[in-house]
């Protein structure tokens, strides 16, 4: 006999809260292969928050001054 469990995400998310932080951090090694993200993914994606902070230097206000130089991709000329 098999029985079915059905949760909605906001269940689940009650449940989560529920857990103590030693469950929490087994359910976060575990949660990419239970919904299905390879290790190769998740590693492109550590590796792309981490480069992300290397271009902080360009957050420079600035540098905003030469924004309108460069027109917006897929922008017409203007006439």
């Amino acid at each position: 006999m098999a029985v079915q469990l059905r949760l909605n995400v906001d269940q689940i998310s009650a449940a989560i809260m529920l857990l103590s932080k030693t469950e929490k951090r087994e359910l976060q090694q575990r949660l990419p292969t239970l919904i299905g993200i390879d290790q190769d993914a998740l590693e492109d994606l550590g590796w792309l928050h981490l480069a992300e902070t290397s271009f902080a230097f360009w957050a420079d206000a600035e540098e905003d001054i030469y924004n309108d130089l460069i027109s917006p991709v897929g922008a017409q000329p203007k006439a």
